[in-house]
C-alpha cells in the first residue's frame, strides 16, 4: 500500500526503527502500540466508532457466515486477476479482507476505516494485513497506485476511485439490488414498490464483468433485532414497527447484492 501525508500530500516512507512514516517533509506517524496507523490529524469524533456491543454484534453476524456466497461471488471474479493487493475502502472490523485472503492465496491486504475500534479489531485478527484509520472517501493513497480497490456501497466520487487506481487497476464495486432486504422494506413500507435493475456508469473506467448475487437468510428473533439496529432502512424505524418486526417479522431476508469489476485503462 502507498501511502500519503495526509498535511502535505507527500509520498510516505517507513521508517525502519520505529515502524512508523514519515514524508520528506518531516511529518512523522507512528505506529499504535498494536500495529496499526493512525492518518487523521488530531482528534477524533467519537460518533466514528460504533460502540463495543454494536461491533461485536456485526462481526459475529459476519463470523456466522450469514454473507458466505457474497463472499464467493467476489472471489470468483478476483482469483482470474492474478495475485495483486486489495485496498478495502470502509473496510470495518477486517471481515471481507479475512475470508478474501483464504480464498485468495499469495494476495495481500489492506483497508482503511474511519473507526478506530473497528481497526484495533481488523489488525488484530489479520496482522500481516494494513489496516489504517482514515476516511476512506479521503484515503491517504497515493495517486495511480491502488492495484485493487474494493468499495461497498460507499459514497466515493468516480474521479478520486479513478486517480487512485494504478493503469490497468481494478475496482469491485458493491451495491444493493432492487430486492436486498426486501422483506424488512415492506415491514416497514407495506407500500414499498421494487425499483427496476440499474447498473452503475463509472466514467473512466472500462465494465469487465456484472454479476448479481441473491441469497436468502434464516432469521430469528436475535438476528431480526440485529438487522435492525445495523440497516439503513431500520434506522427509520418507529418503536411499534421495531416491536412487530422482531417479534413477528419473517422468518427469511433476501439478499441482494450487485458486483461489478471495473479496470482503469492502461
Amino acid at each position: 500500500m502507498h501511502l500519503q501525508c495526509p498535511i502535505c500530500r507527500g509520498a510516505l516512507h517507513l521508517h525502519e526503527a520505529s515502524r512508523g512514516v514519515y514524508c520528506d517533509k518531516k511529518h512523522h506517524f507512528d505506529p499504535a502500540p498494536e500495529g496499526y496507523l493512525d492518518l487523521i490529524p488530531g482528534k477524533k469524533d467519537p460518533k466514528d466508532s460504533d460502540s463495543r456491543m454494536l461491533m461485536r454484534a456485526k462481526r459475529r453476524f459476519l463470523e456466522q457466515g450469514h454473507q458466505l456466497p457474497l463472499v464467493e461471488a467476489m472471489a470468483s471474479l478476483l482469483a482470474p486477476l492474478g495475485t495483486s493487493e486489495l485496498i478495502h475502502l470502509g473496510c470495518g472490523e477486517g471481515y471481507y479482507c479475512r475470508v478474501l485472503a483464504e480464498r485468495l492465496p499469495g494476495w495481500r491486504f489492506g483497508g482503511f476505516d474511519l473507526a478506530k475500534n473497528a481497526i484495533f479489531a481488523a489488525n488484530k485478527a489479520q496482522p500481516e494485513g494494513h489496516f489504517v484509520i482514515a476516511d476512506p472517501a479521503k484515503a491517504p493513497l497515493l495517486p495511480g497506485t491502488a492495484q485493487v480497490l474494493l468499495v461497498n456501497d460507499l459514497k466515493i466520487k468516480t474521479e478520486q476511485l479513478v486517480s487512485w487506481l494504478a493503469p490497468g487497476g481494478y475496482l469491485l464495486y458493491l451495491q444493493p439490488g432492487p430486492r436486498h432486504q426486501w422483506q424488512l422494506r415492506t415491514s416497514l413500507n407495506p407500500v414499498s414498490m421494487e425499483h427496476p435493475l440499474s447498473w452503475p456508469a463509472l466514467t473512466g473506467l472500462n465494465p469487465l464483468q456484472q454479476v448479481r448475487c441473491q441469497f436468502s437468510m434464516t432469521m430469528d428473533q436475535g438476528l431480526r433485532s440485529h438487522i435492525l439496529e445495523t440497516s439503513r432502512l431500520g434506522w427509520r424505524a418507529s418503536g411499534e414497527q421495531r416491536h412487530a418486526f422482531t417479534h413477528q417479522g419473517p422468518d427469511a431476508l433476501e439478499q441482494d447484492l450487485l458486483l461489478g469489476l471495473w479496470q482503469k485503462p492502461l
